[in-house]
């Protein structure tokens, strides 16, 4: 369509973004406009071909955000990647597909957004499924991405799985379960011919991009959202062809939705007068909308690796030497995924578990000092959730640390990059865990003016650990993989004294709970898995939008991506994000 004026215009072509772009141009009657400042690179090997997704951090295709220097984690900055291209972080993430847990769910509903219980969700979530032929979407009413479980093909997962059972942890069968608690098979955005499925590919495939009433533009930079400001109506936005750095405007009949991600939505935002008005008139931006929670609520989970030396046996293969670059283990790994196997044909982090700690009484003073108030009403999202979180603390079936295991070295530089193995040929397993629930909260706020075209220009302070109970509890999950690592049958596979990932001490050592804590400060890192900045949420609780997601002030501004998660999920976010997306369109059909 060759024209400035649609019906609707999503900003931002990353993972809601396309589901949105897709479901909303299914009604014929609506132009409907895709707006995404990276490229469409849909026929491009790099994000359809698993092990070559992450040759695109190092592009233009990432944002490359880092954040401000972490107090508590040694004055540290780490790296913040987002996804600059037509499916955004889809396109480059680690494959993870985790639905979130009905608990979780619930307490978004019990903000106070009616619509978004359990019992309303599941029917958005259920439109996923594990993929069992080649096709694409079926209806209207399923997603067209594809889901698998790789096929086991070590002895890493068995020993993973009996040992925790030593512990006594159940096994959870179903990957898509809404209660998933114990060992674990993770589903993978990868296709059952192994490729990358991700929402431009499945949501933007031919069929839907011959629909003479959707329009993408690749490679366009929206500026900012422009307001008929007396009536609080937003208009149009000013963009920016990136090819040409010709500056435009198009103009929405009905309705602007901001699908940019937790760090980009509100730095649209304000840069378009939505947000704190003392933030914006200091950088003498005009004020169309006051509201001081935009980009506030800022949540990640805290992480962490722990890498021991392995054995090396037959049947228990590592991806070391791949690690490595191991010309030998490249060709080798090529060769097999030529036949759809091998390590190159899947994540190789689905080997997971969603663990509870043991019951130790030396959290009960700490856990009384987040118990529910007596009136049970929430004066703030933060407060609300930490009612949450102690109800998630002192349950024996919901899981406050979420564990990913890799079968190999998987550690991380200070800036939060990965690093490879040890020179040589050791091998090595790995287990990472993240925090399920984090309390600690921060935020993102722009620092000038300039267009949103680049990492620079916005703060992103994460403010990690700045809440005592998440060191606490990721600490105590720390000493947790040290007593697995030890406990059978995984320690027979794992070399007595042998290597371990900087800053591990010697064997046991970080049983000890200060250590712990000290190992953190100096290895922990974010998960990349930002949420909260443009919380759903009544206003006087913290939240930017209503429960149909639109930006109070403004009736016909919505956002629909990461940032409108009140209280962050337990695990990986894709899942959620692809269902928030579907649940999204369905309530923009129904109110607009």
């Amino acid at each position: 369509m060759d024209s400035d004026n649609f019906d609707i215009i999503v900003v931002g072509g990353g993972t809601a973004g396309c589901v949105l772009a897709s479901r909303l141009s299914e009604d014929q009657a609506l132009q409907v406009l895709l707006v995404e400042a990276g490229e469409d690179l849909t026929t491009d090997p790099r994000p359809n071909i698993p092990s070559l997704g992450s040759s695109l951090l190092a592009t233009s295709s990432n944002w490359r955000f880092e954040t401000s220097p972490q107090q508590s984690l040694g004055s540290r900055k780490t790296v913040a990647p987002a996804g600059r291209l037509l499916g955004g972080s889809s396109a480059i993430n680690g494959f993870a597909f985790i639905p979130n847990s009905k608990a979780n769910i619930d307490a978004w509903a019990g903000l106070g957004n009616p619509g978004w219980d359990w019992s309303s969700f599941v029917k958005s979530m259920n439109r996923f499924a594990l993929a069992k032929s080649r096709s694409g979407m079926d209806s209207q009413d399923h997603s067209p991405l594809q889901l698998t479980v790789p096929r086991e093909d070590s002895g890493w997962p068995r020993v993973w799985r009996d040992t925790l059972k030593t512990l006594g942890f159940p096994e959870t069968t179903d990957p898509l379960s809404e209660e998933i608690l114990g060992s674990l098979m993770g589903a993978e955005t990868i296709t059952l011919d192994k490729k990358r499925s991700y929402s431009a590919n499945a949501y933007l495939d031919e069929l839907v991009r011959s629909r003479n009433n959707l329009t993408i533009w690749p490679q366009v930079l929206v500026e900012k959202i422009l307001f008929d400001k007396p009536n609080k109506i937003a208009t149009a936005i000013q963009y920016r062809k990136i090819r040409d750095q010709t500056i435009k405007t198009a103009f929405a009949r009905k309705e602007i939705i901001v699908s940019a991600g937790a760090i980009n939505t509100p730095r649209l935002l304000e840069l378009s007068g939505v947000g704190d008005e003392k933030l914006l008139q200091r950088l003498e931006v005009d004020v169309v909308i006051n509201n001081p929670n935009v980009g506030e609520n800022l949540q990640n989970h805290p992480m962490c690796s722990l890498s021991f030396e392995a054995l090396g046996e037959e049947g228990f293969q590592t991806i070391d030497q791949l690690l490595r670059k191991d010309s030998e283990a490249i060709s080798a790994a090529q060769k097999a995924y030529s036949e759809g196997t091998g390590p190159a044909s899947r994540s190789n982090l689905n080997v997971l578990a969603q663990l509870v700690l043991p019951h130790d009484d030396s959290l009960d003073s700490i856990l009384d000092s987040i118990k529910p108030h007596q009136d049970g009403a929430a004066k703030s999202i933060a407060n609300a959730q930490e009612a949450f979180v102690h109800s998630i603390l002192t349950s024996p079936s919901e899981a406050s640390g979420c564990y990913m295991t890799a079968p190999g070295f998987m550690s991380f530089a200070d800036d939060g990059t990965t690093v490879p193995p040890p020179p040589g040929t050791s091998k090595f397993f790995t287990i990472a865990v993240h925090l399920a629930h984090p309390l600690s909260r921060g935020s993102v706020h722009i620092t000038s003016t300039s267009p949103p075209e680049s990492s620079s220009g916005v703060l992103i302070e994460p403010k990690y650990f700045s809440h005592p109970l998440d060191l606490e509890i990721l600490a105590r999950h720390v000493r947790l993989i040290e007593t697995i690592a030890k406990t059978e049958p995984l320690a027979s596979h794992l070399r007595p004294g042998g290597q371990r990932g900087p800053d591990m001490l010697a064997p046991g050592d970080l049983t000890d709970l200060r250590a712990a804590k000290d190992f953190l400060s100096k290895r922990a890192k974010g998960a990349h898995h930002w949420t909260g900045t443009c919380s759903m949420a009544p206003q006087e609780l913290g939240g930017v939008i209503d429960h149909e997601m639109r930006v109070y002030g403004c009736r016909n501004l919505r956002i629909c991506d990461a940032s409108i998660m009140p209280i962050s999920p337990r695990s990986n976010i894709q899942g959620v994000v692809y269902a928030t997306a579907e649940h999204g369109a369905q309530i923009i059909k129904a109110t607009m």
